[in-house]
């Protein structure tokens, strides 16, 4: 990791204003029906992404249902079909990523198409459309927020026809019971008794995750997992244990079958993956040279996205307790917490990688902080809850965008806060390939969905058990607080003017 500072006049440009929530939603949203595209921005404009639709349709879903309605039925209409190695499609496996020349009628920018036709190149793409499937968190995440759905809004989806892309049609009944099938399948495939991934394209994804980074995946040694065999990653269990259970209270007649499997992953990722020592839970695994089971036990974000799901629910209360306080502390102490939110890897690990990788120590998603807030919410932590939320809205402000992620300095430092901010006269020289979108999907939803639960006239009353505050109490006494701020004033005091450079060629 390099830091190097060059002295700048203090006079800087004043930024644009940035749209508001309403205004940035409708710039994500797509005007032929297809739900969301992943951001506004250069890189993702006009792409469908699996699990980003669903993350948005996660948040939103209490907010526009109709939108979310057309999220799951584009998925569900893009379900793969058939096997193919080139764009790693497989029977009722739920689509990664779609992108076509033509977006709501218009033929897509250069840009973008430099992009389609370098991605069609490697992943089987024509010059109508590319669609990739490399991603298995896609399909149990639409299964959960299907199920998610039918509680909310009844049935009826479950009979809308939709047209596949072979151009046969298939109720969404039938395609939740083929992603169903996928995931059980690949499960019972699985030697770690974990859902897995492994890229079928020598040209494809290497990590089919949402942190797909090639580095991201690496030892405590700083070796990188090995892609010679399948890759489990933690958030993706919690992902398909809710996907089991869900399903299984919507289907009564695939209950026992759906409850066992659940019952079954939950016992290997408390197993495999639990550090007692640590009280934390470590990353995923991956297989040595010789097939042996390796725990890759770097200390990652990713165990807190556990809090958002029902995998501790039924267990003994002692052993629930032991997990959820032991992720509560991890993840909001020193290591993790800034004031733009949880950084994706643990500060103490940043020297595993050499430059400011973007899932890194030095990163902080939005997306991610408001999961780990969503959790903290479903566990009994509403005061802890809402300091996530607090920074998330704060540098969603400040920033004047609804950024994709957010480079923080081993100070704790946010960069990229623009003028008129309080300016320190100095540019950072980030070692980093990538520069972050400036409106992205998932974050506009996530400060939607902050400011729909804030806007209610009458929230209940979270209760709590005597364990959970004690341990809200605990953990409010370590941390910095951050109210919401809402003047300049407030925000250029709190998050002064720290302007940076990509210091390498971008992707």
């Amino acid at each position: 990791m390099r830091r190097i500072i060059k002295q700048l006049p203090i006079t800087l440009p004043l930024p644009k204003v940035r749209l508001t929530p309403s205004q940035a939603l409708n710039s994500v949203t797509s005007k032929s029906g297809l739900g969301v595209y992943a951001s506004s921005d250069r890189l993702f404009r006009g792409a469908v992404f699996g699990r980003d639709s669903l993350e948005v349709a996660e948040d939103l879903m209490h907010i526009k249902p109709g939108l979310v309605e057309k999220i799951i039925l584009t998925l569900a209409s893009l379900q793969g079909e058939v096997e193919n190695k080139a764009n790693e499609e497989e029977p009722g496996k739920i689509i990664h990523e779609y992108r076509t020349p033509i977006v709501d009628g218009k033929a897509i920018n250069r840009t973008s198409r430099e992009i389609y036709d370098r991605l069609s190149a490697m992943w089987g793409g024509d010059e109508n459309s590319l669609a990739y499937y490399g991603s298995v968190d896609s399909t149990p995440h639409f299964i959960k927020m299907l199920a998610a759905f039918c509680h909310e809004y009844g049935m009826e989806i479950l009979t809308r026809q939709v047209r596949l892309r072979s151009g046969r049609s298939q109720s969404v009944l039938a395609v939740m019971d083929s992603a169903i099938e996928w995931l059980a399948g690949h499960l019972d495939k699985s030697k770690s008794g974990m859902i897995e991934y492994h890229r079928r394209n020598p040209h494809g994804i290497e990590n089919q995750v949402w942190k797909d980074s090639r580095e991201f995946y690496v030892h405590e040694n700083g070796q990188l997992a090995s892609h010679s065999h399948p890759i489990s990653s933690i958030e993706v269990q919690g992902l398909t244990y809710d996907a089991f259970m869900m399903a299984a209270e919507l289907l009564p007649s695939k209950k026992t079958r759906l409850e066992s499997y659940a019952k079954r992953l939950q016992k290997y990722v408390i197993s495999h993956l639990w550090l007692s020592q640590r009280e934390y839970f470590a990353l995923g695994t991956d297989y040595d040279h010789d097939g042996n089971l390796r725990v890759i036990r770097t200390i990652t974000a990713n165990p807190a996205e556990l809090l958002d799901s029902t995998i501790f629910d039924d267990l003994p209360t002692k052993e629930k307790i032991n997990y959820i306080s032991g992720i509560t502390r991890e993840i909001l102490g020193t290591n993790f917490l800034t004031d733009a939110g949880i950084r994706s890897r643990a500060l103490n690990e940043a020297n595993l990688v050499d430059f400011w990788d973007y899932h890194g120590s030095y990163v902080t998603w939005p997306k991610e902080t408001y999961d780990v807030a969503k959790g903290l919410r479903r566990q009994g932590f509403p005061a802890l809850a809402r300091e996530l939320e607090n920074r998330l809205l704060n540098v969603v402000r400040a920033t004047r965008s609804y950024p994709e992620f957010l480079y923080v300095d081993p100070r704790g430092r946010v960069l990229g806060i623009p003028a008129p901010a309080k300016t320190h006269g100095e540019l950072i020289f980030v070692d980093s390939p990538n520069r972050p979108e400036k409106i992205q999907a998932w974050t506009v939803s996530a400060v939607l969905a902050i400011q729909n639960q804030r806007s209610r006239l009458s929230t209940p009353k979270t209760h709590q058990e005597n364990w959970q505050k004690a341990l809200e109490k605990e953990v409010l006494q370590h941390i910095p607080l951050v109210p919401r701020l809402k003047s300049t004033k407030e925000l250029s005091a709190r998050y002064p003017s720290y302007p940076y450079q990509i210091n390498s060629k971008e992707q």
